[in-house]
């Protein structure tokens, strides 16, 4: 285990966030958003302040800390998990901008909680010498709970997707989050029509403005990275659900327990090799990128290898979870065996763009041709 380490080098516990996000995931399930102490705790942790320049207040950690937290969350819950994987790397957007504008983005030394989507759903336009953007952006995870809100928008001309960092009051939350599976994540949109100064923008793609391993770390991969995590975790989850669940299950017309039939044994261990597999490549590839980020930048190679290897992983995470539902058949339909829980997560994280066909995409279109896109 690799903790979070404060900027003074001390561990940061996650303990009583991952006690919260256990003890209250029904309620997750139940109302569509984590419970109030839940989002207090995720609020208050590190996690939050993980990838936050140190200069910020942030921890300004290294990649596989701000993994291994949000692996930790996301086996307590998965919905919890996943608002760990969107908040915690977030703080890296403040690094490309400079100081004095990050100070009066984050306004006034608050603990920021960063919230935003990854689809530039947005229009800027400039009107009497302002910038005006407005839009409608969907899946904003804990945007009810967030302090700003990175809400992206195409330029005029075309470029590349910029995001602004928007203080929470100047946008509408809408509650229509009404999904499958991470029920408990508040996965709303939210909607502006409002001005922005023009320096209050981040471009993504571009160098950041501090120099340290996090920030030469590929942004777009460290998302991918965090949210591979969770469906790590989520199938995890559904490993040890199976096993708990197949001594207490006898199938009907069946000789034994669950776990006593060739076909349920057959299962379990071509899942937990799947998913121990897809967990050695994406521990590999990332630790190769996080060893590049050290040394400098980061090639293209490592970057298209990354994102193939957190694709694989959700992919692999959600068909684990689909095997151990079927392989426990009518046991699995009742909530309270958790595996069908874990399956609808999984599912829902194997739908994400970072991890989904544009990712694989991305990363093949190196692999094939040498062609590295902008959000590699």
């Amino acid at each position: 285990m690799t903790p979070l380490l404060s900027p003074t080098g001390r561990a940061v516990d996650t303990a009583a966030l991952c006690a919260a996000a256990r003890e209250h995931r029904e309620h997750g399930e139940r109302r569509g958003t984590l419970h109030p102490s839940v989002w207090q705790h995720l609020s208050d942790s590190a996690i939050t302040t993980a990838a936050l320049p140190a200069v910020h207040g942030g921890l300004q950690s290294a990649v596989p800390h701000i993994l291994d937290a949000v692996r930790q969350v996301a086996y307590a819950d998965p919905s919890a998990g996943w608002a760990a994987a969107v908040h915690a790397p977030a703080g890296a957007f403040l690094s490309r901008l400079d100081e004095p504008t990050a100070r009066t983005v984050l306004g006034g030394g608050v603990r920021p909680v960063i919230a935003g989507s990854s689809l530039p759903a947005g229009t800027i336009r400039e009107a009497g010498g302002v910038l005006r953007l407005s839009g409608r952006w969907p899946l904003v995870t804990g945007a009810e709970h967030a302090s700003l809100l990175a809400l992206a928008a195409r330029t005029p001309d075309g470029g590349s997707p910029v995001w602004f960092l928007l203080p929470r009051h100047e946008v509408t939350v809408h509650q229509d989050w009404d999904a499958l599976g991470l029920r408990g994540s508040a996965s709303c949109s939210v909607s502006c029509d409002t001005t922005v100064p023009a320096g209050h923008s981040v471009l993504l793609t571009g160098p950041a403005l501090v120099d340290d391993p996090l920030y030469r770390f590929p942004l777009y991969g460290l998302m991918a990275a965090t949210i591979a995590t969770v469906a790590e975790a989520t199938g995890q989850r559904a490993l040890n659900a199976f096993a708990r669940l197949a001594p207490a299950v006898r199938p009907r017309h069946a000789d034994g327990p669950l776990n006593r039939l060739g076909g349920a044994q057959d299962a379990y261990a071509q899942a937990g090799a799947q998913l121990a597999a897809a967990s050695g490549l994406l521990e590999r590839t990332t630790a190769a990128a996080w060893s590049a980020a050290v040394d400098g930048p980061v090639g293209e190679e490592e970057r298209a290898r990354l994102r193939a290897a957190c694709c694989h992983m959700a992919q692999t995470a959600e068909a684990v979870c689909r095997t151990l539902f079927e392989a426990a058949g009518s046991a699995a339909v009742h909530r309270a065996s958790e595996v069908e829980g874990c399956w609808r997560d999984a599912l829902v994280i194997s739908r994400h763009a970072l991890v989904a066909g544009r990712g694989r995409q991305l990363a093949g279109a190196y692999l094939l041709s040498g062609i590295a896109a902008e959000d590699l």
